[in-house]
C-alpha cells in the first residue's frame, strides 16, 4: 500500500481537528482515476459529496491553517 494511503491509529493523529473536505491535502474525486472520461471516481465524500481536485483549491482552508499552526507551535 502506498504510504500516503496508510491509515493511522487514532492516537497517532495529534492535530485533533475535525475532518476537512476542503483541505488542500485531500485528493479530488477523480485523482488516480483510470477512466476519467467515463466519470470513474476513485473517492467520494460522505453523502456523495464531490471532492474538488487539488489544482482547483486555490487557498488553504481555515482548518489547514489551524493544523499548520498546531504542527509548528505557532498559536
Amino acid at each position: 500500500m502506498a504510504p500516503q494511503f496508510m491509515k493511522l491509529k487514532p492516537d497517532q493523529n495529534q492535530l485533533l481537528t475535525p475532518f476537512d473536505y476542503d483541505s488542500i491535502m485531500l485528493y479530488g474525486s477523480y485523482t488516480f482515476s483510470k477512466d476519467r472520461a467515463n466519470k470513474l471516481m476513485t473517492m467520494v465524500g460522505k453523502n456523495n459529496l464531490f471532492l474538488k481536485d487539488v489544482v482547483r483549491k486555490y487557498f488553504m482552508s481555515k482548518s489547514d491553517i489551524i493544523r499548520i499552526k498546531k504542527l509548528y507551535n505557532c498559536h
